[in-house]
């Protein structure tokens, strides 16, 4: 496959696997990503990748261990720093010994050279896979404080021990007083290179910002381009990369930020990029890991020696013994990482043990086995690889689905409760305030509320929300037809509330389609269909009228619905009543319509822009009054903030706000034109 393929394929499984995240949130992302690769490689059969594993860990795990290290809590790490070196230097040890001699022990005609190598290849943390595991269960901060320390560096540790194991698998001879002497210079030449080129980097940006050269741009890709010089530059004089990059990382932690204009936008800037670089780095991650699986499960079923069932039982094996090296290693940490009670403790120990998740840097690492020993081919390399195959998916799985049974399942709170509030009281203040576009400013916030009531909602009430939408709409459009069938209403009047219908809550999709429109053919019986919606369709209904239809229609559809779902769902009913008075208002007054042009005049924008400093007062104010907490009210400020930049662009882009404005001119001069023609 070219590489301008490949780069597109990639990017375009990255935006299918996101949105399949959105869609099926219980599903994780990376088994999405890992089923897309394997249809990627099914889909192009023959075109092989070859995964590099240098270049993989320089372009890929580098930059993102780089950000991991500059984002890392440096305090928290050093509380839990004897816990973080026992699983990077001793476990990661401990797992290559135990996973060697099993296995050769299990499937004796594998070396055990080679057995070692794969404990080596196992022995590391998957820093990525750990995070999407975590995201799903509340794990306390000192719990992943050791998490985080540990992923940082064990991919250095198991990469130097594969090194070694490779050495003597080839050489067939290994002395341990060199190997550890080579380890420790391998490991502190790392970091040596990582400090030098990090504080290089600091320095050097200190004293182009202090004689007034600001580039975003160029300072942005310094800041991509540290890790990327750090590991190469390292792994070319022979010492670790990785370890390299994550002290470059870590000496930018330690920087001390200058409280300057320039410094926030930058740093707003560079949060948002590597923000991306995280998302598309990981994504590509395990789609490759996806990739390689039907190669691998390929050249093994091609093997005359073992079976691909025999295969995915050593795998299994060598999980197992995996997860039991890391409970009985991750016992100290466990107790170093705090909790009042023994239960609380012994959760920790569990949530340890089954965080201990493998990823690609296995993969990558697996593929660095040697294709010849001497001069004999090396028959087992594609078991080893399928095996580290396995035993990926397999801790992934096997975490995936214990680790919210072990650990407290993520809590859905109330987090948008007080700026809930907050918003609420900024409502009555713009409507007092008055204005123009205070309608629809008022709508604007009405519409944010209700967003960040289903936010704090969970998938269930989410699903309940969108059933109890169409729902409501069927049941609405089963009155309409049901009160003209009595004679309550004519049918004008229904063809007339047909269209305000349509108006409020758009076309009904699937079924529900169909069955409308069959009953409207047979009760209209071949009348020619109503046109479009638009202000002059509503003229034939009086507004108490139109008023009447709608509450004895939605009172009626209110009680079907409640009948329904039952009282329990009320919240969630309450919210949809709510939205559909809100966008009933407009077409009540005769206004339907008017709500975008508002949004596109200038004059909304600057409403807008008031609104914003009334909301940072009130804020003000529940902080003066303990009614909310500062954390959360400083991520409601940072978002003001956004929102603001925003409007205020808006507001400079007066494109929009021109085409509406001189469309309605050219309207008025015509009405004007005809009014001056007519006879006296």
């Amino acid at each position: 496959m070219e590489l301008t393929t490949l780069l597109i394929v990639l990017l375009i499984a990255i935006v299918i696997s996101n949105l399949l995240d959105s869609a099926f949130p219980k599903l994780p992302l990376p088994i999405i990503q890992i089923g897309l690769g394997v249809l990627i490689a099914l889909v192009a059969h023959g075109d092989t990748i070859t995964l590099n594993p240098e270049i993989f860990m320089g372009l890929l795990i580098a930059p993102i261990l780089f950000r991991e290290a500059e984002e890392a809590d440096i305090y928290g790490l050093w509380k839990v720093r004897r816990s973080v070196l026992f699983l990077v230097f001793g476990l990661v040890f401990l797992t290559v010994f135990v996973i060697g001699f099993s296995v050769h022990a299990f499937v004796p005609v594998i070396p055990l050279a080679a057995c070692f190598c794969l404990g080596a290849i196992l022995g590391p943390t998957d820093a990525i896979a750990v995070a999407s595991v975590a995201n799903r269960v509340e794990i306390k901060d000192s719990v992943m404080n050791v998490l985080r320390g540990e992923f940082l560096i064990n991919d250095a540790t198991g990469v130097i021990s594969f090194s070694f194991a490779a050495l003597a698998l080839v050489t067939g001879s290994f002395s341990l007083v060199d190997a550890s002497l080579k380890f420790l210079l391998t490991c502190a030449g790392g970091l040596a290179v990582g400090l030098v080129i990090g504080s290089v980097k600091i320095l050097g940006m200190r004293a182009l910002k202090k004689n007034k050269i600001h580039s975003t741009a160029a300072f942005m890709l310094i800041e991509i381009l540290t890790p990327f010089l750090c590991f190469f530059a390292a792994e070319a004089i022979g010492w670790s990369g990785i370890i390299a990059a994550v002290a470059a990382g870590s000496r930018q932690a330690f920087q001390i930020n200058r409280l300057e204009l320039y410094e926030a936008e930058f740093a707003s800037f560079k949060k948002s990029m590597w923000e991306m670089v995280n998302v598309v780095f990981n994504s590509i991650i395990f789609i490759l890991l996806g990739l390689q699986l039907p190669k691998i499960v390929e050249s093994v079923m091609d093997s005359a020696d073992y079976t691909i069932g025999f295969a995915l039982q050593i795998g299994l094996f060598a999980t197992g013994v995996l997860f039991a090296v890391r409970f009985f290693g991750t016992f100290f940490a466990a107790r170093e990482s705090g909790g009042e009670k023994t239960s609380e403790r012994i959760r920790n120990w569990f949530i340890l043990t089954l965080s201990g998740v493998k990823g690609t840097v296995s993969l990558a690492t697996a593929f660095s086995l040697p294709l010849f020993i001497g001069t004999t081919l090396f028959e087992q390399r594609d078991l080893l690889l399928l095996i580290t195959a396995c035993a990926i998916i397999y801790s992934l799985v096997i975490s995936i689905v214990l680790l919210p049974i072990i650990a407290t399942k993520r809590t859905i709170t109330r987090k948008n409760e007080a700026h809930i509030a907050v918003l609420i009281e900024l409502i009555g203040e713009v409507e007092r305030m008055g204005g123009e576009c205070v309608s629809t400013v008022s709508l604007y916030y009405k519409k944010m509320i209700r967003a960040m009531q289903m936010e704090d909602y969970g998938d269930k009430e989410r699903k309940l929300y969108q059933a109890i939408k169409d729902d409501f709409t069927v049941y609405e459009l089963d009155e309409l037809v049901r009160c003209m069938e009595e004679g309550t209403l004519t049918l004008d009047e229904f063809v007339t509330y047909r269209h305000i219908l349509s108006a409020i809550v758009g076309m009904v999709k699937g079924s529900a389609v169909k069955k409308f429109r069959n009953r409207m053919l047979f009760i209209l019986k071949g009348l020619e269909r109503p046109r479009p919606f638009s202000k002059r369709n509503t003229q034939g209904l009086g507004q108490r009228r139109l008023q009447e239809i709608f509450w004895a229609n939605t009172g009626a559809v209110i009680e079907k619905v409640t009948e329904k779902y039952g009282e329990e769902a009320e919240p969630i009913i309450s919210i949809v009543i709510e939205e559909r008075i809100d966008l009933a208002g407009s077409v009540m007054d005769r206004t339907f319509g008017e709500g975008l042009k508002q949004k596109l005049h200038e004059e909304f924008d600057r409403e807008l822009l008031r609104s914003f400093d009334i909301e940072r007062g009130i804020l003000d104010r529940h902080i003066r009054e303990g009614l909310i907490q500062t954390e959360v009210a400083d991520k409601i400020r940072t978002d003001i903030d956004k929102l603001e930049i925003y409007t205020i662009e808006d507001v400079n882009n007066e494109l929009a706000t021109r085409l509406v404005l001189n469309r309605d001119k050219r309207s008025r001069k015509r009405i004007s034109d005809k009014v001056k023609k007519q006879p006296e």
